[in-house]
């Protein structure tokens, strides 16, 4: 099978954005799919979860392409988000553990694997020859259809008759040029907690869409202003940015994502919006040094670790840090391009608050009705 045979299954159910997370195994599969598809790599399975439920949200059609193994460390997401929100998401992944196996690593996960998928009631096919593709069209329309997440599982013998891409095409044509991502600088004294951080900006936004962290952030962003283009996370920890930026590639509304120290800290998102640049998304990140809603443990934030300067070592041109309620406003009313990345010391502290009554799909649906509004208002 030739690595178009598979990209002419997805392109025949209507995929348009590719998220990807290469495997040696179809290796020149992942030369090939950016040139078919608007595509995002990433460097960790659980981001493109997030990434495809915003790209979703936002009227793309999504697939993820990665290696088996990868499924593991995006079980929580894949139950906790695609599932829980009913989002559709077709995950191709070339399989491992079995056929002519040599990483003795691969073997005890994905030898399991089919069994994992039956537990969590994720539905799944095993393609073993190129005859077997239209399992793949069938599942992605399974999975559009059901709003549910699927996976199929591709042996590594199926991309044995790939021509392989020559080495010089492989590599990048400048590495020069990187930023020095060093910031040195006195880190402001806070002045609120998030409580009033959240109200300063749910009174200073317009019309963007707005994605709130989980736990107590979303909750506070509920009582504060509730409103149909809010969308809460109820799950899914280290997901808001990703989810953010998967609906920022698929919408030209302005998003805002509301996100904690803890949760960015956690993610592997901030290279992968470094390197698409989306110039509609801004990320503010509410940093009290602690995990907030799990009674303010101390996160690596309190300590030396400086989310703006990982987001500026990450490629973010526009990070700023400030502590002062006036300078917040500022940079929310400024129309400086994104990605912008605003870190806003806060001191900790939970303010108490109800627990959001929207269910899950209550929640998805307006606010994908809301962004329908906007879309046919416009037209």
């Amino acid at each position: 099978m030739s690595d178009r045979d598979l990209i002419s299954v997805l392109k025949s159910c209507g995929t348009d954005l590719a998220i990807t997370l290469p495997c040696d195994k179809a290796r020149e599969l992942f030369f090939d799919i950016p040139k078919y598809f608007r595509h995002v790599g990433i460097v960790r399975e659980e981001d493109g979860v997030g990434i495809a439920a915003g790209a979703y949200l936002g009227g793309a059609k999504p697939v993820l392409v990665i290696q088996s193994s990868g499924i593991g460390n995006m079980l929580n997401a894949l139950m906790s988000l695609s599932r829980l929100y009913r989002f559709p998401l077709p995950v191709i992944a070339s399989l491992r553990g079995g056929h002519d196996e040599a990483i003795a690593a691969q073997v005890p996960f994905n030898s399991r694997l089919p069994s994992v998928l039956k537990a969590v009631q994720i539905p799944y096919c095993v393609i073993n020859t190129p005859k077997d593709l239209w399992k793949i069209r069938d599942l992605i329309t399974m999975s559009f259809k059901k709003e549910i997440p699927v996976v199929g599982l591709i042996s590594p013998s199926v991309f044995r008759n790939a021509e392989p891409v020559p080495e010089t095409a492989r590599t990048p044509a400048c590495l020069a040029g990187r930023m020095d991502s060093s910031q040195c600088m006195d880190l402001p004294a806070p002045s609120m907690t998030r409580y009033g951080a959240i109200q300063t900006i749910m009174d200073t936004i317009k019309d963007e869409l707005i994605v709130t962290n989980i736990g107590v952030p979303s909750k506070e962003v509920y009582a504060i202003r509730d409103r149909p283009k809010n969308f809460y996370m109820l799950g899914s920890y280290t997901q808001a940015s990703s989810i953010g930026l998967g609906l920022s590639l698929s919408t030209d509304e302005k998003v805002t994502v509301i996100d904690g120290d803890g949760s960015l800290l956690g993610s592997s998102v901030l290279p992968v919006i470094g390197e698409e640049q989306p110039r509609n998304l801004r990320i503010i990140c509410l940093d009290n040094g602690t995990f907030g809603s799990t009674g303010n443990q101390p996160s690596p934030a309190s300590g030396r670790a400086d989310l703006a300067t990982i987001a500026y070592g990450s490629g973010i041109q526009s990070p700023f840090t400030v502590s002062e309620k006036s300078k917040l406003v500022e940079l929310l009313n400024s129309d400086i391009p994104g990605p912008l990345f605003i870190r806003f010391i806060i001191n900790p502290g939970n303010s108490s608050v109800p627990n959001i009554p929207l269910s899950p799909i209550e929640i998805r649906e307006r606010f994908m009705g809301a962004i329908r509004k906007e879309s046919d208002q416009s037209k």
